[in-house]
């Protein structure tokens, strides 16, 4: 109870601070957070409310999220006011605000997915990069989502996917589930898509983490990858990874099995750039 009466009064404040209509960056700021506290904690932007009025809009669309034009600012204004808080979250210290905080993150994360924004692509990529970010693993998903096959997505990907130390097996798996999906489900006929390919085969080994995903991405795209020597070292080196689910070495189980019993010699094939 204490803490949802803290939430409240903190509602409370942000509204306050938006009767001022200055179109200064603490505005700006306040104006988008009362947005974000009404998804993230549910009902309208009249806390003290135990119904929503008769004229409440679920925030399920911009005009819903960010209501019309009220208070001396436009919705175009609070758009703008919306992708300069996406703007902040690549440099600041998300951690710094607690539970609170995290939670906005959350919100405006999802505002972003349900409303198919992808002019937040720069802005979540660059909070995937900030050490001192939240959320990191929704961030990440939703920009590989939301992003095109190209070299700029595969060097993004590959940041994420190296650093094993600066990310979760969490936060790494959205960037080989996303990306993979992507490759899979295109012709990789180009340069660009060969590219992509080929830094999923040179990283292959880096960790266990996705490792299920590029091994379907390699039989499919990659001639004569099912039955080749390539599959079965790969196969056999992720048998050393470790607190992986059962399903995991049954997978790789399976694969060994059908290569091995196969009856026909495995291929050796010269895997490279551009090849």
């Amino acid at each position: 109870m204490n803490t949802i009466r803290a939430f409240m009064g903190l509602f409370t404040l942000v509204l306050a601070g938006v009767e001022l209509c200055a179109h200064t960056t603490a505005e700006s700021n306040m104006v988008v957070r009362c947005a974000l506290l009404r998804v993230a904690y549910g009902g309208s932007c009249q806390p003290h409310l135990e119904v929503p009025p008769p004229d409440y809009e679920p925030p399920n669309t911009w005009h819903g999220f960010l209501g019309g034009d009220t208070n001396g600012w436009t919705l175009a204004e609070k758009k703008a006011a919306f992708d300069w808080y996406l703007g902040t979250l690549g440099t600041k210290d998300c951690r710094a605000g607690g539970m609170v905080e995290c939670d906005l993150i959350d919100a405006a994360i999802s505002r972003c997915k349900i409303f198919n924004y992808t002019n937040s692509v720069p802005y979540l990529k660059a909070l995937a990069l900030n050490p001192m970010g939240v959320m990191r693993d929704e961030a990440i998903n939703v920009a590989m989502r939301f992003s095109p096959v190209d070299d700029a997505t595969t060097q993004f990907a590959e940041s994420i996917i190296t650093n094993v130390n600066g990310y979760s097996s969490g936060e790494r798996v959205g960037c080989y589930l996303e990306y993979t999906k992507k490759l899979r489900q295109d012709p990789c006929t180009n340069s660009v898509h060969a590219s992509a390919l080929y830094m999923f085969y040179r990283n292959r080994k880096v960790s266990g983490v996705g490792a299920v995903s590029l091994d379907r991405l390699f039989s499919e795209k990659i001639a004569g990858y099912s039955q080749s020597s390539n599959r079965l070292d790969t196969v056999m080196h992720m048998f050393t990874a470790t607190n992986m689910h059962p399903r995991y070495y049954e997978y790789f189980g399976n694969v060994t099995n059908q290569l091995l019993s196969s009856g026909q010699p495995l291929v050796q094939l010269n895997i490279g750039e551009g090849e």
